[in-house]
């Protein structure tokens, strides 16, 4: 019988299935664009209707091939909130290398479809056919895929996860929001949590089963410096008067995208506070050895825990 979540870690990872490469090749015809031009005065004057659950997505993007026609859609649908700061601002810029890793196709595929609720990310099933969501994925999956720098033959698929045995979902909630585990004082989930005030510690779960794979998921818990989002790094300081601080870090922008060259903030323990330190009054800077995120979970949760969280976990999109 395995009790530790550590020994367990081993059995876990070869529950998940074998990863499969992915190839996307670009086609694009004339006949294709008379087509796409002349199906958009349609398109716009589509009337919107709700839909509230997606058409299942296939593991493999069948509309691949078609990504000139998904920046077509990027950029008529998705380009002024998801393009930078510079040209919109309000959401991810999703070109960035960072995305890359732990999202699934059908993850992206959801988000476009139903929308985030409670954000600014509205949902584009009805408006958009499924083909043309595809495109989109297809075009934001190969756009990530350069800003890594490599070839799209080299991003695994890991939509399944096999558990090793059933959770219960309340007891990881339950796990999730309690005093020794703490995820709920750095990380929110609808509201409750390490909300309301818009500094907080650790991205906000609400959606997470969406947006990452589960076996990214088990992953994030047990090894937590295996990826950590850049908006989420931390800094340690070190002033001229020795004082020595350590939080997340928060460089300001200019209205061209530049880094401020004189300043850099400091968000303090609690999540509320960003500190102001100008750069000449900082003698070194450094990158601490550990983040925020507690990397003992593997020796504390038992393997029912970290089954129960997991159950709670992947009901979160």
């Amino acid at each position: 019988m395995i009790h530790s979540t550590r020994g367990f870690i081993g059995a876990l990872l070869r529950c998940a299935p074998k990863m499969r490469g992915r190839t996307i090749s670009v086609t694009y015809t004339a006949c294709g664009i008379l087509l796409l031009f002349s199906g958009l005065n349609l398109f716009l004057q589509a009337q919107e209707f709700e839909v509230d659950i997606a058409p299942e997505v296939p593991m493999e993007n069948i509309y691949s091939q078609d990504v000139i026609d998904g920046a077509f859609y990027f950029r008529l649908m998705c380009w002024n909130c998801h393009a930078g700061r510079t040209r919109g601002g309000q959401a991810p810029d999703l070109f960035k290398a960072e995305w890359l890793y732990g999202w699934t196709d059908s993850g992206i595929f959801q988000t476009v479809f139903n929308g985030l609720p409670g954000t600014e990310m509205q949902k584009f099933g009805g408006k958009l056919s499924d083909e043309a969501i595809n495109m989109i994925v297809a075009y934001v999956r190969t756009e990530q895929a350069k800003a890594a720098g490599i070839s799209l033959e080299e991003i695994k698929s890991t939509e399944e996860w096999t558990p090793y045995m059933d959770g219960d979902v309340k007891a990881g909630e339950a796990i999730f929001y309690s005093d020794g585990y703490a995820c709920g004082k750095c990380h929110a989930v609808h509201g409750r949590g390490a909300t309301g005030t818009g500094h907080e510690i650790g991205p906000d779960l609400t959606y997470i089963a969406r947006t990452r794979a589960p076996y990214f998921i088990v992953e994030s818990i047990l090894n937590p410096r295996a990826y950590i989002a850049p908006e989420y790094e931390m800094l340690t300081i070190l002033t001229i008067d020795g004082e020595e601080i350590t939080g997340k870090k928060r460089y300001l922008y200019d209205h061209r995208d530049r880094e401020n060259p004189d300043v850099v903030q400091i968000l303090d323990e609690s999540g509320k506070l960003w500190t102001t330190y100008y750069k000449k009054d900082i003698r070194a800077t450094s990158v601490p050895q550990a983040g925020v995120m507690p990397e003992n979970f593997a020796d504390i949760l038992s393997v029912k825990q970290m089954e129960d969280l997991m159950a709670y976990m992947l009901t979160l999109k």
